[in-house]
């Protein structure tokens, strides 16, 4: 049998982030590259157009991510367009 204390599980957390910039919309800083030093890489974009303009969909993207991390690890967020000044995690 084994003994419970040295069986740890990993704990999965679900990171969210936005930007709170004014044009948090408008501005592309997508795809971002979450990494750690155990080989973690995960590629994030953002989340869909929201709205209809016409007959085709808007350009506009709401700067909102999500990803789903180890807890107690340190990750490096590299952003491939300019990162927002506010950001809300």
């Amino acid at each position: 049998m084994r003994d419970p204390a040295q069986t740890a599980v990993p704990q999965v957390g679900q990171l969210v982030w936005e930007s709170l910039d004014g044009d948090g919309e408008d501005r592309s800083v997508q795809p971002i590259n979450i990494t750690n030093t155990d080989g973690y890489k995960n590629v994030i974009n953002s989340f869909m157009d929201h709205m209809w303009d016409g007959f085709y969909t808007g350009q506009k993207r709401l700067s909102r991510f999500n990803a789903q991390i180890l807890t107690n690890k340190a990750y490096t967020m590299t952003y491939t367009g300019t990162p927002p000044k506010n950001m809300r995690y």
